[in-house]
Parts: structure tokens; sequence; C-alpha cells
């Protein structure tokens, strides 16, 4: 690999860290399709070098999270655990399954949570006087307001939360992708809090998948490196973002992007060529 690819790498990795920090997602569900489409990286090394910075975004990302009060530790922790289990799993199928797969499983899952979002768009939700018996409820300030809200659902959020961990562990991708309109959609979360408890959770939930690919030789620290550099730089400036952006204009960018990386990955995944296809 030259200086300038490594460059071109770090930069790539930078802007994928501002949106997954941004969004809560962790960086790796842009950084394995910028990687594979745009760089020629196998998709196996890219989730490898995704799941290791994924691990740097959420460190990064999560301190400014925590002080904007975005984080829900209680309720973070509580989801951990059906996401840590799932994790395992399918990291351990992602070392198997084979990359065309991948790519398929990767697409479907991205365009299906654009659709997702696109169909129910976060409503007007008022919480705070729903019941507490988990003691979940939380609060933010955001544009001068205070937020309070209670995570309903509970049940429902564990199990989706499974279905994260196994995704984000054959992909690479922190599960941020599934928790995010999780959260929002169904256990009735703001976004903003949906995106800074998942930004928390991502980084611990990647640390599996990440010692299980490193096993399998798929960790290329020619591609690692600049991804962590990258990752690093542009975390802490996609958390910034988040407390200054509209939720509108959070949800037009999470969709936009999400919908285009998921329809590329997808049709190179059934063999149909894309034009910025390296």
């Amino acid at each position: 690999m030259d200086y300038v690819q490594w460059i071109e790498l770090a930069a790539a990795s930078a802007s994928a860290a501002v949106l997954g920090s941004m969004l809560g997602l962790g960086g790796g569900v842009f950084l394995v399709p910028i990687f594979t489409l745009f760089f020629g990286i196998s998709t196996k090394t890219a989730i490898a070098a995704s799941a290791v910075a994924v691990v740097t975004n959420s460190v990064v990302g999560s301190q400014t999270h925590l002080r904007n009060g975005f984080v829900n530790l209680r309720l973070g922790m509580m989801l951990q655990v059906t996401t840590a289990i799932g994790a395992l799993i399918g990291a351990f199928a992602g070392v198997w399954a084979p990359d065309k797969a991948l790519r398929i499983i990767f697409g479907a899952v991205l365009i299906y949570s654009a659709l997702a979002m696109v169909r129910k768009r976060q409503a007007s939700y008022d919480t705070s006087h729903d019941p507490d018996p988990h003691e979940l409820g939380a609060s933010f300030k955001d544009g001068g307001k205070d937020v309070k809200y209670v995570p309903s659902a509970i049940r429902t959020g564990l199990g989706i939360s499974g279905t994260a961990g196994v995704l984000s562990g054959m992909l690479g991708v922190g599960g941020g992708v599934i928790q995010v309109p999780a959260m929002n959609l169904f256990m009735m979360v703001p976004l903003k809090a949906a995106a800074g408890t998942s930004a928390f959770m991502v980084g611990i939930t990647s640390v599996a998948t990440a010692f299980v690919h490193y096993s399998d030789g798929n960790v290329d620290p020619t591609v690692v490196a600049p991804a962590m550099i990258g990752i690093f730089a542009g975390g802490k400036l996609g958390s910034t973002l988040t407390k200054r952006l509209k939720v509108a204009d959070l949800l037009i960018i999470f969709v936009v992007i999400i919908a285009f990386l998921g329809v590329s990955m997808f049709l190179t995944g059934i063999g149909i060529h894309v034009p910025w296809q390296r």
C-alpha cells in the first residue's frame, strides 16, 4: 500500500467516523462499504478493520455524548447483555460466510434500516409521565429545552438488541444501524438519546468481533492503522455536530447515506457492478 492510498483510507475513515458518531452507528456501517466499494479491500478485511476502528470511535464519540446527556447508561447496559451474546455468535458466523453473502446481508440490513426510518419517522414522543418500573427514564437538553422520556417495550428492545448483536458480529458495524431505529421507533427513545446510547454500546460490542477476526487472521495492520487514525480524528467532531443539528436533518442524513450504501453493497453482492466500485 502506497502513501497516497494510506492517506485516502484515513480520510475516508474520518468521514465515516463523523457520520457514525453523529448518528450513533459507530462508523463501521459506513467504513465497510466505503473500503470494499471504493478501495477494493476484501469484505472480511474491511469488517475486521471496522470492528477495531469502531471501538476507537465509540470511546471518542461517547465522551461528548455523555457530556451532552444523550447517553442513557442504565438502558445501554441492560440492552448490552443480549447484544454482546449475539455479537459473539455473529462474529463466528461472519468468519465462515462467503464474501458475496456478507455483502448481500450487509446491503439488505442497510436498506431495511433506511426504509424503517422513512416509513415511521420520529413522532413527538411524550413518555415522561409513563410508568417506569425499571427506572430507565432520563432527560437531556435540546435547543435549550428539557427533553424527558421513559423507554418502553423493554422486552422487544432486548430481543432486537440480540439481533443487532448478531449482525454486529457478522458485519463489524457495531450494531448501531439496528439499535438506533429500534430504540427510536419501538422503545420511544428520542433520536438524539438513541444515537448517544448506541454510540456508547457499539464499542463494547465490537471488542468481541475484533477478537474473533484477529484470531482468524483477518486484521490487516496496513488497513487498520489508517482506519483508526481517521476514526479518532472524526469521532469527536461527529458527536459534537449531533448537539447542533436538528432531528429532521439527522434523519435525512441517516436515510440518504444508508440507502445509497445499502443498494450498492446488495448489487455487488449479487454480481452487479456499480460505477463507483473499484
